[in-house]
C-alpha cells in the first residue's frame, strides 16, 4: 500500500448523485490509506478557475470527476497535473437524447488522450473511452451496505398493502411512463410511491385506479423513504444513454433487501440474473406478470430481496469498491 498522496478531487456540483456516490463516499477510504484528501468544484468563472488550475502542481494526482475540460483549459491542467485521472459514470459523450454531438465527443475524445487513467463505471464505457485512446479500468459505482441496511423480513402479513417503488431525479422520471400501463392492470393491494424532485414529465392518466404518491427526494430521508419499497422498479429505454447508465438505483434497491425489477439494458443485466436476485422483463406484459407475482406473493420477495442482498454486499459495497479505486489511483500515482 501507498501512503502520503496529496490528492485533488474535481467536480461539478456537491448534490449530483455521480459525485456523492464516485467521489464523496471515497473519500474516508482514502483518508484511512493514508491520503490527505482536497475537494473543489469547478467555479463557472474562467478567471475563478485558471487561479485553481495553478494549485495543481502540489498534488500528486488530479482526479476530474465526469467533467469534459474545454480544449484550452485541459492543455493547462495537463502541464500543471503530475497525473491525471479521469472518472466517468455516464455516456456523457452524447447529448442529452443520446445522440452523437461533435463539440462532446471532441472534448471526450481529448480527456480520454489526456488522463492518465479513465476509471470507468462499466464496461460500455470503458469501450468509449477506449476508442479514443483512453487507458481504462472499470471501477463499479459502489453501495454503501451500512447506509442501506437490509430490511427486516418480519412475518408476512397477507393483509399488508405492497407498495412498488421508484427513486430517481427529474432527468429520468419520464422512463416511467413505459410502465404506467402495466401498473393500471395490477390487482390487489398495491399502490406506486415515487421518490423525485420532480414529476412533470409523468402522464398519471395511464395509471387508472392505480394509488399512487409522489415524496420529494432528499439526501436527509432518500434511505428511510425508499426502505418503505417491497418492490423497487428500474424501466429503461434500450439507447446510447441508458448504456453508460451504472445500476445505482438497482443496487439502493438491493441493499435494502428489495426485490429489484429492471429493464435488462446495459449493466443491469451484468448486477441482476433474472428470478434469482432481481427480475430483467423485456415486454409490458413481463412486466406485468413479473410485478403482479411479486405483489401476489410476499415470500418470494423475501427470496428475491435477500439474494439481492448478497450481491450487493459481494460485488458492489462500498467496502469492497473503494479498496479498487484507491489501489487505482495509487498505482496511477
Amino acid at each position: 500500500m501507498m501512503s502520503g498522496l496529496n490528492l485533488l478531487f474535481l467536480s461539478t456540483r456537491a448534490g449530483r448523485p455521480s459525485y456523492r456516490y464516485r467521489v464523496d463516499q471515497m473519500l474516508p477510504h482514502f483518508a484511512n490509506a493514508g491520503h490527505h484528501c482536497d475537494v473543489r468544484f469547478f467555479p463557472k468563472n474562467l478567471f475563478s478557475r485558471l487561479l485553481m488550475y495553478r494549485e495543481l502542481p502540489k498534488y500528486d494526482v488530479v482526479f476530474v470527476q465526469k467533467r469534459l475540460i474545454a480544449p484550452m483549459e485541459l492543455n493547462l491542467v495537463r502541464r500543471c497535473a503530475r497525473k491525471l485521472v479521469f472518472d466517468v459514470d455516464d455516456a456523457i459523450m452524447f447529448n442529452g437524447d443520446g445522440e452523437s454531438d461533435s463539440r462532446r465527443l471532441r472534448r471526450f475524445g481529448a480527456m480520454m488522450r489526456a488522463a492518465d487513467l479513465v476509471v470507468c463505471g462499466n464496461g460500455y464505457l470503458a469501450k468509449q473511452a477506449e476508442r479514443y485512446g483512453g487507458r481504462t479500468l472499470i471501477v463499479p459505482t459502489a453501495i454503501d451496505t451500512d447506509r442501506f441496511p437490509a430490511r427486516q423480513f418480519t412475518p408476512i402479513d397477507p393483509h399488508k398493502k405492497a407498495v412498488i417503488g421508484w427513486t430517481g431525479s427529474r432527468s429520468t422520471t419520464r422512463y416511467l411512463n413505459s410502465i404506467f400501463p402495466a401498473l393500471a392492470k395490477l390487482r390487489g393491494n398495491v399502490e406506486l410511491k415515487i421518490i423525485a424532485d420532480a414529476t412533470d414529465d409523468l402522464h398519471f392518466s395511464s395509471l387508472g385506479n392505480l394509488p399512487h404518491r409522489f415524496v420529494p427526494w432528499s439526501a436527509e430521508t432518500e434511505v428511510a423513504e425508499t426502505a418503505e419499497f417491497d418492490i423497487g422498479l428500474m424501466p429503461l429505454p434500450d439507447d446510447n444513454l441508458t448504456q453508460g447508465k451504472c445500476g445505482c438505483k438497482a443496487l439502493q434497491y438491493m441493499s435494502l433487501g428489495t426485490p429489484a425489477v429492471c429493464s435488462p439494458v446495459g449493466v443491469n443485466c451484468d448486477i441482476i440474473q433474472h428470478g434469482k436476485n432481481g427480475f430483467l422483463p423485456k415486454t409490458p406484459e413481463e412486466w406485468r406478470t413479473v410485478l403482479q407475482c411479486l405483489v401476489d406473493d410476499a415470500a418470494l420477495r423475501t427470496v428475491i430481496g435477500r439474494s439481492g442482498r448478497q450481491t450487493a454486499e459481494a460485488r458492489y459495497s462500498l467496502s469492497c469498491i473503494s479498496r479498487q479505486l484507491v489501489s487505482a489511483v495509487e498505482r496511477a500515482a
